[in-house]
């Protein structure tokens, strides 16, 4: 699926921030704003954004193309970022420093620095997600699963002297690892309570809290992706195209099985709770929570980290898995349609540092 705004070549012109001259690179689907010192990043990025965008619009669903260019600010230092994150966001600008080696999306603008040749588009991938749907879609996917599907959206091979990259969502390690560490020290928190919070309640508890939270909502999707023999897929391209035209707030709204009319607006106002999943994927929570338990401890298992590797689904050793009984998985204890809020700020922090074999370079 191809972008009618790309173009054959770029247009570039100077640009400047905190008294740091830059350039502001127009490929077409992207207008990169850049003060990078880093001049293979700078060339790379121009082929991996549109490819990465492309890699949206048809990885789960056909999705629409942007109206007009992402707009992306990647700087060449944490220094600079922090500038601009002052400067435009002064009341966020503590929550986002927290982060560490990471970046944050607003108002559908990527806001990225320099992290390493890898880590850097890694985070491109993931906050390019966000810049995406907070730009063509009229509803807000809730928390978890636009934050899955930017994790989803990670994963990918680098191209060879100069070709565009291969994106592949079972191929990312960094999450894979994180998520066999949860299940390893019993950190697995139970689905009922993962689409009750947020990325920023994660990082209140810590960096590593928030990345057990990513690595988490990353499996879900492959779950409702893949799982059970893909008796949930129908209901998430359901849920995204609602969310394309606008429809979750009305379809939840009017919802017999969606949950309390408290859960209900809180899934339309904050895009939190259990009411999106008993809509659009299953009324019956301890089920649909015991079959993702067990299908992270199967993918987890011995053996499949080659797999991931490679980008190949793991789901095989699922069908041999032992079978987690429901409810015995980490059991733990208006007269209108209310107007659907604006798509959250995201952030993301980088997985890992460590250098990884087939990174653009």
């Amino acid at each position: 699926m191809k972008n009618d705004l790309r173009r054959t070549e770029p247009i570039i012109e100077p640009w400047s921030f905190g008294g740091k001259n830059g350039e502001c690179i127009d490929i077409g689907t992207h207008r990169v704003h850049s003060t990078l010192r880093d001049p293979v990043i700078r060339e790379r990025m121009q082929i991996f954004l549109p490819t990465a965008l492309d890699h949206y619009r048809s990885a789960l669903v056909p999705l629409p193309a942007p109206d007009e260019p992402i707009e992306v600010f990647l700087f060449g230092s944490r220094t600079e970022w922090l500038g601009y994150t002052r400067e435009r966001l002064p009341q966020e600008a503590a929550m986002y420093e927290k982060i560490g080696r990471g970046g944050y999306t607003v108002e559908g603008d990527a806001v990225l620095y320099d992290i390493g040749r890898w880590d850097t588009f890694t985070i491109a991938s993931h906050e390019g997600w966000h810049a995406y749907t907070q730009r063509v879609f009229r509803h807000s996917l809730p928390v978890w699963l636009e934050e899955g599907i930017a994790c989803y959206m990670e994963g990918v091979r680098g191209g060879v002297d100069g070709a565009p990259p291969t994106f592949i969502p079972w191929r990312n390690f960094e999450r894979f690892g994180e998520l066999r560490d949860v299940v390893a020290r019993n950190r697995l928190i139970p689905l009922e309570e993962l689409v009750q919070g947020t990325p920023q309640d994660a990082l209140a508890n810590g960096r590593t809290t928030l990345l057990g939270y990513y690595a988490q909502v990353w499996a879900l999707v492959h779950f409702l992706n893949e799982g059970e023999g893909g008796r949930y897929r129908r209901g998430l391209e359901r849920l995204l195209s609602d969310a394309v035209e606008g429809r979750i707030a009305g379809t939840l709204w009017e919802s017999s099985r969606a949950g309390t009319r408290n859960e209900r607006r809180m899934a339309i106002g904050r895009q939190v709770g259990p009411a999106v999943l008993r809509e659009y994927f299953a009324e019956d929570l301890p089920r649909i929570s015991a079959e993702y338990d067990a299908f992270v401890r199967a993918i987890v298992a011995r053996g499949n980290g080659e797999k991931i590797w490679r980008g190949e689904s793991p789901l095989k050793a699922i069908s041999a898995a032992t079978p987690v009984t429901p409810g015995t998985a980490n059991a733990t204890p208006a007269s209108s349609t209310p107007a659907t809020a604006a798509p959250a700020n995201s952030l993301a922090p980088a997985a890992s540092s460590a250098a990884t074999p087939n990174a653009p370079r």
